[in-house]
C-alpha cells in the first residue's frame, strides 16, 4: 500500500513539473494599432494632400461674399501687412483643424483612455476622449471638444464646439460655430498614416466636404519638439505704423 501511494505521489510530481514546464502562452495581440510618436506632414509635398482648392468647396451664397471680402496672407487676394487672418492679426491659436496642417512636427501620445496631440507649432494640444458620448452641450474652445473610438484599425474622432474664431488655412477659408469635423486616423504601415476629415457646417458650406493628407512618422532616435511660438519682432513687422501690436485687442 505504501508502495503504491509512493508511486502515485511521484507521478504527481512528474506530471506538475511538467506542466510548469510549459512555454508559457504568447501574449494577445493589441486590440488596436499604437499610433503613438512623433509624426509631420511634409511641406509642399502634393502626394499627402490637405485643402482642396477654393473652386472645389461648396460654400453658400453668404460665405462666398464673406470670404470675398476677407484679406488673407496667402492665396491669389493676398494682403499680409493688412491680413484679417485670426492667427496672424491677433496671434490666436490655430483652432483645428488647421493646426493638424501645419508642416511641423507634433506627437500623439496614446493611452487606453486617452489621445493626446502635441505640436511643436505655438505648443499648442488636443486631447481625445475615447469611448465616451460626446457632450451634448460643450463649451467653445481652440480645438473643440473631441471624443474618439476605434473601428478596426481605425481611429475616429468627432469634434464639435470649436467656435468660429479660427481659419481652416492662410487663404481665408473659414467656419462658423457649427462646424463639426469627422476624422478617420488610418495607419497604412509604421511610418505612415492616412488622415481624412469630413467637414461640416451648414452655415458656411451647401454639403460636407473632405480634406485628405498623409502623414509621416519621424524616425530620429530622442527626437524632441522645440518652442516655436510668435515672437515680440513678429508683430513690429506685421503691425508697422500701428505701435507693434495686433489692431483691436
Amino acid at each position: 500500500m505504501i508502495r503504491y501511494l509512493l508511486m502515485l505521489s511521484t507521478a504527481a510530481v512528474i506530471f506538475t513539473a511538467a506542466a510548469c514546464s510549459k512555454p508559457a502562452a504568447a501574449p494577445a495581440p493589441p486590440a488596436h494599432p499604437n499610433i503613438s510618436g512623433s509624426w509631420v506632414r511634409p511641406l509642399r509635398d502634393r502626394d499627402v494632400g490637405g485643402i482642396p482648392p477654393l473652386n472645389e468647396i461648396p460654400l453658400t451664397e453668404w460665405a462666398a461674399t464673406k470670404l470675398k471680402a476677407e484679406r488673407p496672407a496667402g492665396g491669389e487676394n493676398q494682403d499680409f501687412a493688412n491680413t484679417t487672418d485670426p492667427s496672424l492679426r491677433y496671434a490666436d491659436p490655430n483652432g483645428y483643424p488647421r493646426i493638424s496642417l501645419h508642416p511641423m512636427r507634433f506627437k500623439i501620445v496614446q493611452t487606453d483612455d486617452y489621445v493626446y496631440q502635441l505640436w511643436e507649432y505655438n505648443q499648442n494640444w488636443r486631447q481625445i476622449a475615447l469611448n465616451v458620448p460626446q457632450d451634448p452641450d460643450p463649451a467653445i474652445t481652440w480645438y473643440g471638444n473631441a471624443v474618439g473610438k476605434w473601428e478596426g484599425d481605425t481611429l475616429v474622432v468627432d469634434t464639435i464646439s470649436l467656435g468660429d474664431k479660427t481659419w481652416f488655412d492662410q487663404a481665408g477659408n473659414f467656419h462658423s460655430d457649427a462646424l463639426k469635423v469627422v476624422e478617420r486616423f488610418t495607419p497604412m504601415d509604421a511610418t505612415h498614416i492616412n488622415y481624412e476629415a469630413t467637414i461640416d457646417d451648414a452655415k458656411v458650406f451647401t454639403r460636407p466636404w473632405k480634406l485628405s493628407m498623409i502623414i509621416y512618422r519621424r524616425l530620429e532616435k530622442n527626437l524632441e519638439l522645440l518652442d516655436y511660438e510668435c515672437a515680440e519682432h513678429v508683430y513690429e513687422k506685421l503691425f508697422k505704423g500701428r505701435g507693434g501690436k495686433p489692431e483691436g485687442r
